[in-house]
């Protein structure tokens, strides 16, 4: 059986599947388990919190999902990554493209900590939209314009000739 799917017939069963959980929602108190998937910001903080914690005896906030197992996502990925690269003979270290390096820890230090204040992914932040989060919405918002502006250098770099 061939099953054959355009784009109406997707698009109304997303209708379908976004009212149906709705109304269970709405009607049948079901709440569904906090949107949380992978994140490069937000599952090292976690990691880091949980593992000084343990060493430290803070008592650094984590994420209810990470209480009694570590969030070992990012590790899982890291490892995962030098295995397939290594497999395929890719496995080498080599310089970045930035040129001016204390610009790059500049900016990498204000992605991490903007992203921490935040404490989410776009994806998260998306979802958390469609809850009606009003602090989700202006995260949403921040998002587009840094893409935007990171648009705008790109092209205004690319039309004076700037190499990386």
């Amino acid at each position: 059986m061939k099953l054959k799917l355009n784009t109406y017939r997707v698009f109304m069963i997303g209708i379908i599947m976004g009212l149906s959980a709705a109304v269970i929602q709405a009607y049948f108190q079901v709440q569904p388990p906090e949107a949380y998937g992978i994140s490069f910001i937000g599952h090292p903080n976690d990691l880091f919190a949980w593992i000084t914690n343990r060493l430290a005896g803070t008592e650094w906030p984590v994420r209810e999902a990470f209480l009694v197992y570590p969030a070992l996502t990012v590790v899982g990925v890291l490892i995962g990554s030098a295995a397939a690269a290594s497999r395929n003979g890719q496995l080498k270290l080599q310089p970045g493209p930035v040129r001016k390096k204390f610009l790059a820890v500049i900016f990498g230090f204000l992605i991490a900590n903007l992203g921490l204040l935040w404490g989410s992914c776009p994806i998260r932040t998306g979802l958390l939209v469609g809850y009606g989060s009003g602090m989700a919405v202006i995260a949403l918002l921040s998002i587009a314009a840094g893409v935007l502006l990171a648009i705008l250098l790109v092209r205004i770099r690319a039309r004076k000739g700037v190499p990386k």
